[in-house]
């Protein structure tokens, strides 16, 4: 199973991107996607920029993915996904205007980096059920990364009817909704037009809470995300038996080394899933959720079921193991 960290979903300044993925390097993650989800406005990094740290990464054993943007508005939108497209790397369309945008090269592959080009459907993308994957691998999409609503059962069933190579988002703040308004502009009194960058001095967005001063939800300019961490870092072994190839970590703006690093222990079977959750404890002040994935309400915790002695000697019978 691999491990992948997402594109960074906040507003951060290019020296801390620098930064942040001079770090990335020696993480523990197969795959790292670049580029700009949320909003056009960001000004972190050039495409020039985007390109450097790509091959760095390239150079350092990782596989590199530019991402698209989730909402594409306007002409100055749609050039910019013309433009990420043509760097040298695989693609993460997160908006279907993407896909008639994208050239794929023929073999032998001449850009796409470390194990040729890819075209990956993002979370972003509606890919609900089996129709609409198998629409997408007919225009050569090689990997779906699943909207972060779909339960377990769905993602099993549209992998295991359609042989797509599945990604899950597996920690972060969840995308919930994006608009054309900004609500962090709004939040300053300011309209999009007149930004001034104030995403920045949130660098994990803005929590909006509830009365009883609980976190419901995480303001990031156009995006609204979750108020508490999503984690599925107790499912490890259902995840793999559901036969998903690769788990996302969203970045965020403190300890997200120390997660990569307790999700590369659990899927190496080097910690148990209690242990991985009480070690994320100490990474998050807000708390976390994961209801989605079971089909309950999105802002529940549930633990792991354990599995009964029963059902591991049933198991083990059906193996012939004595």
């Amino acid at each position: 199973m691999q491990l992948t960290l997402g594109p960074v979903l906040f507003d951060w300044k290019r020296e801390d991107l620098f930064g942040f993925y001079d770090e990335v390097k020696d993480m523990p993650v197969d795959r790292v996607y670049l580029g700009e989800v949320v909003c056009s406005k960001k000004n972190g990094l050039t495409l020039k920029d985007i390109e450097n740290i790509g091959k760095k990464l390239e150079d350092a054993d990782k596989k590199v993915i530019v991402s698209s943007l989730a909402v594409v508005s306007n002409e100055d939108e749609l050039n910019l996904v013309r433009d990420i497209v043509q760097l040298p790397f695989s693609i993460e369309a997160n908006d279907m205007s993407a896909f008639n945008i994208i050239n794929p090269p023929l073999p032998p592959f001449s850009k796409g980096g470390m194990g040729g080009f890819e075209i990956i459907a993002g979370p972003h993308i509606t890919t609900y059920n089996v129709p609409s994957i198998q629409f997408l691998q007919g225009i050569g999409v090689n990997r779906v990364v699943f909207p972060v609503e779909l339960s377990r059962d769905a993602i099993e069933y549209n992998i295991q009817n359609t042989n797509i190579d599945g990604e899950v988002f597996a920690h972060g703040k969840v995308p919930l909704a994006f608009s054309w308004r900004c609500y962090t502009s709004r939040e300053y009194g300011l309209n999009k037009d007149d930004c001034k960058h104030h995403c920045r001095l949130h660098p994990d967005g803005m929590i909006l809470r509830t009365i009883e001063k609980e976190p419901l939800f995480t303001i990031n300019g156009t995006s609204i995300l979750s108020g508490l961490v999503y984690t599925l870092v107790e499912f490890i072994e259902d995840l793999k038996e559901i036969d998903v190839k690769a788990l996302r970590i969203s970045p965020q703006w403190q300890n997200t080394k120390d997660i990569v690093n307790i999700f590369r222990k659990r899927i190496d079977g080097e910690i148990s899933g209690e242990e991985g959750m009480t070690m994320l404890k100490q990474t998050s002040q807000t708390g976390f959720c994961n209801g989605w994935y079971m089909g309950k309400a999105g802002k529940e915790y549930l633990a792991a079921p354990k599995k009964s002695i029963c059902s591991v000697v049933a198991a083990a019978s059906s193996l012939n193991i004595r």
